[in-house]
């Protein structure tokens, strides 16, 4: 069997002189060097932050053109690594290695996750106030606005527990940046603005003396000017926090509830909307029971305050229908409503009303045990009730958020894969 290839090579290479030799092994060197940088990858990208999704799901774009391929879709809560923003867009690093763009508008900070986490927590421990379904899929939001994350639905067979309501502004949704703001550079125009003048600056000449009869030059007649036309006041919506029975809790349109309560009472509502209902008790009716019901109304709208009435309904097996056994109107109440119990029953009710002088009180009721009539017999002064936003700082504008810089790497590989989603359409 003949030898040959590297194997002659080799024993040629250990007969030769040493320079032979010494050429033959950093030919070996340089070789094995150029395979080593052919195998590696490109460059990973640094990350410059990191983020969660917000919605239920959320596609991840290859580039920022018209139908980009998905390269990754994300799960809410799912975090990714920030490599830089291009206006409102960012683009990201998934879990699994792969990156795209994203609408910057459906990311959510460590933070925003976190008071998430808290709302979820508070709203376990608070009282429902009423059981509420809806008639199509309704999106529940991480916050009051509608163009904020939507993570999940409440679908039509589904019901949740209504915690609270909030009154906000309509307007756009500005989530804080997700990006660090870069330093000025040292010399810039920080410190010009400290720079001291080279000369002095003149001494501003003093004002000339009004004129002896400006008292009657006052007095003159002028035209009549329209008064500057007030801006109209932004649209408000009302929003409620709902209690899901994954232990979720989230924003929707409190318009777009409606609460479990039989239409057969529900009818009585005389155009108002259902804020809050109880069952109380129940009576006997041709060898049924029938439930009691206690609810809280409000009849107007975006009105500050929660309800404007309560009222009590109580079967009648006389007559067949249901009779108002309780009503009182005119109120400016804050829910949530406290029932008192005990081992037998439904005592009485708790209800934070502001009087007619501002003052925020308590009001405690009894519940007589044969009609059910409620009567108020205590007054005390309570808290005003504690909002379930949480104030943040005003996020500034996302146009002026200070770009991070890239390097040419980033920029190039970039630019390729736009070059090539635009030309595989």
């Amino acid at each position: 069997m003949s030898r040959g290839g590297p194997l002659i090579f080799w024993e040629q290479a250990g007969r030769a002189p040493s320079r032979m030799r010494w050429r033959a092994g950093f030919i070996v060197v340089c070789a094995a060097g150029l395979l080593a940088s052919c195998s590696q990858g490109p460059e990973r990208q640094p990350a410059l932050g990191e983020a969660h999704a917000g919605p239920v799901t959320l596609q991840v774009r290859e580039a920022l053109v018209a139908r980009a391929k998905t390269v990754d879709t994300l799960k809410h809560g799912e975090r990714v690594e920030l490599l830089g923003r291009r206006r409102s867009f960012y683009r990201i690093r998934t879990e699994r290695g792969r990156e795209g763009w994203v609408d910057g508008r459906q990311l959510l900070s460590s933070e925003e996750m976190e008071a998430l986490r808290r709302l979820a927590q508070r709203a376990a421990e608070s009282p429902a106030q009423g059981a509420a379904t809806v008639l199509d899929p309704l999106n529940v939001h991480t916050a009051p606005y509608r163009q904020a994350p939507s993570f999940r639905q409440v679908q039509p067979d589904e019901r949740v527990d209504v915690i609270a309501y909030e009154r906000v502004a309509r307007k756009p949704y500005a989530p804080p940046p997700l990006l660090r703001q870069s330093n000025p550079p040292a010399g810039g125009k920080a410190e010009a603005r400290k720079k001291k003048p080279e000369a002095e600056p003149l001494a501003k000449p003093p004002m000339p003396a009004p004129p002896p009869d400006w008292l009657e030059m006052s007095r003159a007649a002028r035209p009549e000017e329209k008064a500057p036309e007030a801006a109209p006041a932004a649209p408000v919506d009302e929003w409620a926090l709902v209690r899901c029975k994954d232990g979720s809790a989230g924003w929707v349109l409190a318009r777009m509830l409606f609460m479990a309560i039989p239409d057969e009472v529900a009818q009585y509502a005389e155009r108002a909307r259902i804020a809050a209902y109880f069952q109380i008790g129940a009576v006997k009716a041709k060898g049924s029971e029938k439930p009691v019901w206690l609810w809280a109304a409000q009849s107007k709208r975006n009105a500050p305050y929660d309800f404007d009435s309560l009222r009590i309904f109580v079967w009648s097996a006389k007559r067949s229908r249901w009779e108002t056994a309780f009503i009182e109107r005119g109120l400016k109440g804050h829910l949530p409503l406290q029932l008192r119990k005990t081992g037998a029953g439904v005592t009485g009710f708790d209800a934070v009303v502001e009087e007619k002088d501002g003052r925020m009180v308590k009001r405690r009721y009894e519940l007589h045990s044969g009609t059910y009539r409620a009567r108020a017999v205590a007054r005390e002064d309570a808290p005003a009730p504690r909002r379930w936003l949480e104030e943040r700082t005003a996020a500034p504008d996302m146009a002026e958020e200070t770009e991070e810089p890239q390097s040419w790497r980033a920029r190039l590989g970039g630019w390729l894969q736009e070059l090539r989603a635009r030309f595989s359409r």
